[in-house]
């Protein structure tokens, strides 16, 4: 079931929404900081001879469920680091793509071929945005980055090139993070 946070009228939604609200709080259990957009350029970083221009803050301290409220309510924009000293557990799958309703089954069957089965599908900001979490043992940056350019060869074979997957070895470990979702999709 798809839900909308503005329908909390619903039940069901209400329940969807708390579930939604429930799995963040895991994800950022585990999370030694946080990031906020900000509305103008916060940092600069050079990295492998490279300018890259963040929005988001960096938070050295633990995300709190009144953060998770309020990024699901779209009062901030929160985003998770997704390595940390160069090792993850997480794979993430932006959509960007005009077409989720062609993406979504694609990567399931991918999914299937690969025996990828602990995964998540969100909705993100925007109506074709789609967010899919792949938790993964830790491994190492290197490590991560060939899985996901694994994943992301056999979706090229498929679809045009409308997604990234983090995190990314070409990224400065601070640009190495992802916005959390705002709707549970599956």
């Amino acid at each position: 079931m798809l839900c909308s946070s503005s329908s909390m009228t619903d039940p069901s939604t209400k329940r969807t929404d708390s579930i939604l609200e429930s799995e963040l709080g895991d994800l950022a259990k585990g999370a030694h900081c946080y990031y906020l957009k900000s509305p103008a350029i916060v940092e600069k970083i050079l990295h492998e001879g490279r300018t890259f221009y963040s929005k988001f803050r960096r938070y050295d301290q633990e995300v709190n469920p009144i953060l998770i409220r309020q990024h699901l309510n779209r009062e901030v924009t929160l985003a998770l680091p997704l390595l940390r000293e160069g090792r993850g557990d997480l794979l993430v799958v932006e959509y960007f793509g005009e077409e989720p309703e062609l993406f979504i089954p694609i990567l399931e069957h991918l999914f299937h071929h690969l025996g990828i089965t602990d995964y998540r599908l969100y909705r993100g900001k925007h109506k074709h945005r789609r967010t899919v979490l792949i938790q993964v043992p830790e491994q190492p940056l290197e490590r991560l980055h060939e899985m996901g350019g694994q994943i992301s060869d056999m979706l090229q074979t498929r679809l045009e090139k409308s997604w990234k997957i983090l995190p990314d070895r070409r990224l400065p470990e601070r640009y190495n993070i992802f916005t959390l979702p705002y709707e549970y999709i599956k």
